[in-house]
């Protein structure tokens, strides 16, 4: 028996959209980031009786998927895409025969030609693409395998999910609006760098156009706004609790700060030699040192950590649950090692179906305090409100990122007001960072390339 049911259980607004989308065209749902759009498509494919639904997604979310159509509509009618690239489509193909309703996929099943193939002779009805900011560059097979298969399949209905659409800039848009509308967006790189050159601040770049900035913003907020549905969490969800930042101040050690140094003078000598900003050595240099900030012995390097210190300071010191992001996959680790009996970990390297049995204990089990996980792999797709607490040791380099980490705490769910620590060392690339990231939070600037914050903090350094 499925745990809710479609539409009563929805919230008004969600009872609303799903209406507007199931009587509609295709749509973009760019709901914040907690506020249930999953049930919300659920809903519109059991509205309108559609037999043959696919979901695609990124590789994360695909038992996530499952699971949320297993509690809003049933049990054993959900194939899911197999982990192994050579078997991908086999479950797939047998759901056809074993009349199992909806297809789960994710999206690197479309850079397979064949895989394609396959998929452009099952009779879908209804396409939802999940997450689908995933699909901003026309040039990359993924979103070459989107348009061949939707082009083939010109009568389904087709839902995009977004809680963070822009990642850079408004040319991100482009391919989701091509997957809802690809006669006034057509599906070609032509008419992507068009839609580039109407709506970003660009110029001649090495590798072709560099984008800096943007124009006609509210132009194309007039543009795609019947395409387009938005909703907030201040707006719908008021009983949701607040989040709020605390900022802790630390400072490295001597031998710390020694090492910090040498790193940072080495990647001034490379900068004033000439050397790009974008090259290899001026980016692993740049690597090297958020590592040594966060702590050298992710380096191999026997030293003290600021942060470190700070997390084990804060974890002795607290009774209740706290989820714990970093960009690197070492210092998961690390961390992990440190306090091996009462946490779970996420990383990349954990197998999918492993990462949701984690994120159940952690969310079930008592005995289990701490979840350490990484932004890329941890920062989506999955609920951790058992926690009111989430430290982001360091962060990734557009905020979109870092919100949808802090997310995973702050949705449907939380009975707490979430508190989000930014543990920032002095005199470091810290500083730098949140300073850029701070003034860039405003929805008016959120275009920022990452290539951009980089150069930024160089030339704090």
């Amino acid at each position: 028996m499925p745990t809710y049911k479609l539409p009563d259980d929805l919230f008004g607004y969600q009872k609303e959209d799903s209406n507007i989308m199931a009587k509609g065209g295709n749509f973009l749902n760019f709901s914040e980031m907690g506020v249930g759009k999953t049930p919300e498509s659920l809903a519109v494919i059991e509205a309108n009786r559609y037999q043959c639904p696919l979901i695609i997604c990124p590789n994360s979310l695909r038992l996530e998927w499952k699971r949320q159509i297993e509690d809003w509509v049933r049990e054993d009618i959900t194939a899911v895409s197999h982990p192994d690239s050579y078997y991908k489509l086999e479950p797939i193909v047998r759901s056809l025969i074993n009349g199992q309703k909806y297809k789960v996929i994710n999206y690197e099943t479309l850079r397979s030609s064949s895989n394609v193939d396959i998929l452009k002779m099952i009779p879908f009805d209804c396409i939802i693409f999940d997450e689908i900011h995933k699909l901003r560059n026309p040039k990359t097979k993924n979103v070459k395998g989107a348009w061949e298969v939707l082009n083939t399949h010109p009568e389904a209905k087709i839902i995009g999910l977004s809680g963070s659409p822009i990642m850079n800039y408004p040319n991100d848009l482009y391919v989701p609006l091509s997957i809802v509308d690809p006669e006034k967006y057509p599906r070609t790189l032509l008419s992507w760098r068009q839609f580039m050159y109407r709506y970003c601040l660009w110029s001649d770049g090495r590798y072709g156009p560099y984008i800096y900035g943007t124009r006609s913003m509210s132009a194309l907020r007039e543009e795609t706004q019947p395409y387009i549905i938005r909703r907030t969490k201040k707006e719908v969800l008021p009983f949701l609790p607040d989040k709020y930042y605390k900022r802790s101040l630390l400072e490295m050690k001597l031998d710390q700060r020694k090492l910090y140094d040498q790193m940072e003078k080495e990647l001034k000598i490379l900068l004033d030699s000439g050397e790009p900003l974008w090259s290899t050595s001026v980016l692993s240099t740049l690597t090297r040192l958020r590592q040594i900030n966060l702590d050298p012995k992710i380096l191999g390097t026997s030293a003290s950590s600021a942060k470190t210190d700070f997390l084990v300071d804060t974890i002795e010191s607290t009774d209740g649950k706290l989820v714990i992001f970093s960009c690197f996959e070492k210092y998961i680790h690390l961390l992990s090692l440190m306090f091996p009996n009462n946490s779970v970990t996420i990383t990349g390297q954990i197998p999918v179906d492993e990462r949701m049995r984690r994120v159940k204990r952690f969310q079930e089990d008592d005995k289990i305090q701490l979840c350490f996980g990484t932004i890329q792999t941890m920062g989506e797709g999955v609920t951790l409100t058992a926690a009111s607490t989430v430290i982001l040791t360091d962060r990734w380099w557009n905020q979109p990122t870092n919100l949808q980490a802090e997310d995973r705490l702050h949705r449907i769910g939380q009975k707490a007001s979430v508190m989000i620590v930014l543990p920032i060392v002095k005199d470091s690339i810290d500083q730098s960072l949140d300073q850029i990231l701070e003034r860039k939070s405003e929805a008016s600037q959120s275009f920022y390339q990452e290539a951009q914050i980089r150069q930024a903090i160089i030339g704090a350094i």
